[in-house]
């Protein structure tokens, strides 16, 4: 039994990171993330004897007669894609180019947050999908995969959507509909699943901005146990917050230096900092071993004090992102973000005392926001002195709170999945329009990065003429994210 991983090829060119919650080109970083989740799968399928294939169309910039030619050449019987709401026509489509240029008779499923809220929908737009996994996907795709090379039904496969034909005497004919089957069962015991099968992708095509060297996600945690409005991450990992033992992060790390040469990593959870204890025994056991690598994180400003950064520092951590999200409020009460702007003050603060670089992730036209609120945003962000911003359009993804809200009032401006990213706008709402946030977006860009202070510490970066080169390039690809 052959299964073959793919991330689908890019849709018009645009390369997006599909990666849970994370949907978005690739240049909001100008870097490619490595696929952990279908190299999670595939780790664990090929555990339990599977031939297994990974292919990141991406990454290799393969398109897609150059997948069908791969596909050919492997001979599936399944397929697994990962598919995002910006690209979702796009990425189903791969399911359908395969049956028709390559064997109708290849089973095809489909895994990501979009499916998971929309599977109905994922099915209306590609014939050829037999399956969208809903959900927390190894268990679910490795289950699949099972029943499948029995020649068992799926009816017992939990955590599947899938089409079932059913004759209709009265009416002559055969009747298509969707069946559902039950909810999975979050995986309790996250360390159950070996380490992603990063051997099968070409690492070095994933590398950091200015150095050039590459990087790995390493999972330290799943769920979330905030209720953020504009979030759908609980759609994708559950609201419980499940960890991993701190010492096999830290051997993970040790593997992935000692094997593949890796020293940079980024901490793939919903907020490393969410279970204040368990980041802070991470960071020592990484501390403990003197591993010598760097890493970078993510944090909530309310979860954050200084015994935790400098631990984080002594550890190698880098960089941390918070979710700033507004600078006002009003706006923050409204996202139901729970955080205070007095809080952002803080945690930054720390942050910056201790050398470790500051992202702010930053959204703009939220229900509510205005053009004053926006202005006291970006002022506030500028006011922080931090390393980088991220300003993004509020996006109704589904699977969140916004998005059932944006329906209900009728806020929606587009319909076309393509513009659900976070450098469009598709909000109108009787307090900005959809133009008047992507125009505050932009203003938001410009006052921040053309400011001296933010232009004299990019230059002090460029210390040789190759990273001068390679920033031009993230230049270039950074504007045309914005």
């Amino acid at each position: 039994m052959r299964v073959y991983f793919v991330n689908p090829p890019a849709d018009g060119g645009i390369k997006q990171v599909r990666e849970g919650r994370c949907m978005q080109r690739s240049g909001a970083w100008t870097a490619l993330w490595t696929p952990v989740s279908l190299a999670y799968c595939a780790a664990l399928a090929r555990r339990e004897g599977f031939d297994v294939r990974l292919t990141d169309c991406i990454a290799e910039e393969i398109d897609m007669d150059g997948l069908v030619r791969m596909v050919r050449e492997y001979r599936p019987d399944l397929v697994i894609l990962n598919a995002i709401t910006a690209s979702i026509k796009n990425d189903l489509s791969t399911a359908d180019v395969i049956k028709s240029s390559v064997d109708e008779r290849i089973r095809v499923g489909v895994i990501g947050i979009h499916g998971t809220a929309l599977p109905e929908t994922c099915f209306e737009l590609s014939p050829g999908l037999d399956f969208v996994i809903r959900g927390e996907p190894e268990m679910t795709v490795y289950e699949l995969a099972l029943y499948l090379k029995d020649g068992s039904g799926v009816e017992k496969v939990d955590g599947i959507s899938y089409r079932q034909e059913k004759s209709s005497p009265s009416m002559g004919e055969a009747r298509v509909r969707v069946i559902h089957n039950k909810d999975r069962a979050w995986i309790s015991d996250l360390d159950t699943l070996p380490y992603p099968a990063y051997d099968l992708i070409d690492r070095s095509r994933y590398t950091l901005p200015f150095t050039g060297k590459p990087f790995l996600l390493v999972t330290t945690s799943r769920g979330c146990h905030n209720s953020c409005n504009f979030c759908t991450d609980h759609t994708y990992y559950g609201k419980k917050i499940r960890t991993r033992d701190p010492e096999r992060v830290a051997d993970e790390l040790a593997f992935y230096k000692e094997n593949f040469g890796v020293e940079d990593f980024l901490f793939w959870a919903e907020g490393f900092t969410m279970n204040r204890p368990y980041a802070k025994e991470v960071a020592r056991a990484i501390a403990r071993r003197h591993l010598g690598v760097r890493w970078v994180c993510n944090g909530r400003v309310d979860d954050v004090d200084e015994d935790m950064i400098r631990i984080f520092k002594d550890a190698g951590c880098t960089m941390i992102g918070y979710g700033i999200e507004s600078g006002v409020q009003e706006m923050l009460d409204r996202m139901n973000k729970k955080t205070t702007v007095e809080q952002i003050r803080r945690a930054v603060a720390l942050a910056q005392k201790a050398g470790i670089e500051v992202v702010a992730h930053v959204i703009l036209g939220y229900p509510g926001e205005t053009e004053a609120t926006a202005q006291r945003t970006i002022d506030f962000i500028k006011e922080l002195k931090v390393d980088f911003a991220q300003f993004y359009c509020a996006v109704p993804f589904p699977g969140s709170h916004l998005y059932d809200e944006s329906k209900r009032k009728g806020w929606l401006d587009s319909s076309d999945w393509r513009h659900f990213e976070q450098n469009y706008c598709v909000l109108n709402t009787p307090y900005l329009k959809a133009e008047e946030v992507v125009r505050l977006r932009k203003k938001a860009f410009r006052e921040f990065y053309l400011s001296p202070r933010v232009i004299l510490r990019t230059m002090r970066r460029l210390t040789s003429p190759a990273k001068a080169i390679r920033f031009l390039s993230m230049l270039k690809e950074f504007r045309e994210w914005v």
